[in-house]
């Protein structure tokens, strides 16, 4: 990991920054991105267990960007930054530092930690995200995968270039004590989506303020359900990715301090998925167990057993994670139950290895 020290208020909006620099440098540009997920339909299924609202099969399209496409948001004051130069990009990082804006991005950020959101529940946030677009007159489609919308700024033209930001939070009680705490107990933006979604709001403005001079087409997607791990996957199959050739995303850290970027070579962060399985005995009374199949101490077994997949079939250079989280027996201390569940999450850096430990995994529940 590589780290690049800057100063406290430039590390707030340097997301902002990096998705407008990348536009302009892009006319006449043909990328060519391969997506795991473009072959999903050769691929096994994840193991979830989250329950999603029906779609609407034909999202609402709200055109709200008039002809000319000239904004309202009057941020530029100099070069109109047709040809990218170091004075854009210092006119930008000056724009982001503005203390109105400044302001008002805290304020958004603030507003959705107050009011977290579990997966495709998002409806309170995706309805802020709307109502921001609206002020700006961002064209946006909604719903995509029941709470999501994609955004479009720019000609409308290639290269289209698309920016990611996930809503939902996690089913976390707040214990800090501070002015913005979680107003809903059970569930905390533990994990930062509150401020990515900022990040692309503010995004959003500057880009809208230079729009005219865009060569080419940016696409915003607020995605909901990043923890439940299908939130993406439902977002593509509703056209959110329609003839995107690259896609940019950034994610806060906790473990680096203030006005530190971290950056490397290669994945970054892990693919993510989840099991459950059922394994059922026969029920019996504790005192006379040679009368009753114990599922309790086959999945006993099952648990030391997907460990083994990490720790004894993987290469200890290339990382992987099973982790089994819930093992539910009941609470009938006298009685062997009939049925044991246990659930858990699996991670790795690539498509192979994703797939391989959900073979495994399945292989050692049907064995179980």
């Amino acid at each position: 990991m590589k780290f690049f020290p800057i100063s406290s208020k430039k590390a707030i909006f340097f997301t902002i920054f990096i998705y407008c620099v990348i536009i302009t440098p892009l006319k006449g540009a043909k990328t060519s991105v391969s997506s795991s997920s473009s072959s999903s339909d050769q691929q096994p299924e994840l193991i979830t267990y989250f329950k999603s609202t029906t779609l609407l099969k034909n999202p609402t399209i709200i055109d709200l960007q008039n002809q000319s496409r000239t904004s309202k948001i009057n941020l530029f004051t100099s070069s109109d930054c047709s040809i990218w130069t170091k004075e854009c990009s210092n006119e930008i990082l000056k724009i982001a530092q503005k203390t109105e804006h400044v302001k008002w991005i805290k304020s958004v950020r603030r507003k959705i930690h107050e009011h977290p959101e579990l997966a495709f529940q998002e409806f309170e946030t995706s309805k802020l995200v709307r109502q921001e677009l609206e002020k700006m007159e961002i064209s946006y489609r909604f719903p995509l995968a029941t709470t999501g919308i994609r955004a479009i700024i720019g000609s409308g033209q290639p290269p289209f270039v698309a920016l990611r930001a996930d809503m939902d939070a996690l089913p976390i009680q707040e214990a800090v004590e501070w002015e913005h705490k979680s107003k809903i107990a059970g569930k905390m933006h533990a994990c930062g989506h509150d401020a990515h979604v900022a990040m692309l709001i503010g995004a959003a403005r500057i880009l809208k303020a230079r729009e005219k001079n865009l060569k080419g087409t940016v696409i915003l997607i607020f995605q909901p359900a990043e923890e439940a791990g299908n939130g993406a996957k439902k977002m593509i199959k509703d056209g959110a990715l329609e003839n995107v050739e690259a896609i940019f995303a950034a994610h806060v850290s906790h473990e680096h301090p203030t006005g530190v970027i971290g950056s490397r070579t290669g994945p970054l962060l892990a693919g993510c998925g989840f099991f459950k399985a059922v394994i059922s005995g026969k029920t019996g009374q504790a005192s006379n167990p040679h009368h009753s199949i114990d599922p309790v101490l086959a999945a006993s077994a099952a648990v030391i057993s997907l460990q083994s997949i990490v720790s004894r079939e993987s290469n200890p250079l290339d990382s992987q994670v099973v982790s089994v989280t819930s093992f539910n027996a009941g609470d009938n201390l006298d009685v062997i139950p009939e049925t044991v569940i246990l659930s858990g999450t699996f991670r790795a850096f690539s498509t192979t290895n994703f797939y391989q430990l959900l073979k495994r995994i399945r292989e050692m529940q049907c064995n179980s």
